[in-house]
């Protein structure tokens, strides 16, 4: 007598939890990782050997290329998932650059860092708009004074245009399905993803603030910022509301600048 596998069904209501299909994100591709930090590299001037500040690591693939460029990286993230995941993928890949399992709100160095970066939509997934206030003045606080932030975002209208209800990427029977949706009131989108197995169900919740290029700018302002470079993406193309995403490249003010 045969007895049929019982599936097991499981529901995160935090997307950066064990099993999240962040670690295997299909966008996520070694040569985007490589274009981003050719952006930073370009953009910042930093040398290899400078201490960068990686806010929101997650899984560390922005950290990693970045020790295997030379420089002296820590990478900050709240979920302890995404620190073991990171430490594991830099053992495997042979660097050593540090993790620390922290909220960059109270992110805290006795050294200051050359530059930071803060990309793939880590601004905004805090819960609240002050949540960001405090973390982008956290880490202006930990930048040296000329210091480079480095922020992609989702560009709001354009999102707002272009949202795609739905996604699905896998197999016949091991799939993962995303269901997005736009709350334009509060400038929210909260993407719902599914990863379906013979073996179990398994949903994870994603909820993100979208922002403009003006309210954008107007929060680096306030933490002490000034922009001095706004992309359409990472290949510098002008930003348009054809852009689907804001890359922003700041520097921490000088008292005198404030």
């Amino acid at each position: 007598m045969h007895h049929q596998k019982k599936r097991v069904s499981i529901t995160n209501p935090n997307f950066f939890t064990a099993g999240s299909p962040y670690l295997d994100h299909p966008l996520l591709t070694p040569e985007r990782t490589a274009q981003e930090i050719d952006f930073v590299f370009s953009e910042t001037g930093v040398p290899p050997g400078g201490r960068i500040l990686d806010v929101g690591c997650g899984p560390g693939r922005h950290s990693i290329e970045l020790a295997q460029r030379g420089y002296n990286v820590l990478g900050i993230d709240s979920a302890a998932a995404m620190i073991t995941a990171a430490r594991s993928r830099a053992s495997e890949a042979e660097v050593s650059p540090k993790f620390q399992q922290v909220a960059g709100e109270d992110f805290a160095s006795n050294q200051p860092f050359d530059a930071a970066i803060c990309l793939f939509t880590t601004l905004g997934q805090l819960g609240n708009d002050n949540e960001d206030r405090k973390l982008v003045a956290r880490v202006a606080n930990n930048l040296k004074t000329g210091g480079f932030l480095v922020v992609e975002v989702p560009q709001r209208d354009w999102v707002a245009e272009n949202l795609k209800p739905a996604d699905r990427f896998g197999e016949v029977d091991r799939y993962t399905d995303i269901v997005r949706q736009l709350n334009a009131e509060e400038n929210t989108v909260t993407e719902v993803f599914t990863l379906v197995s013979p073996e179990e169900t398994r949903q994870y919740v994603l909820r993100y603030r979208l922002y403009s290029p003006v309210e954008l700018n107007a929060l680096l302002d306030g933490a002490g910022f000034k922009v001095v470079s706004i992309y359409g993406g990472y290949d510098k193309v002008p930003l348009s509301p054809e852009s689907p995403v804001i890359v922003t490249v700041a520097q921490r003010k000088g008292r005198a600048d404030r």
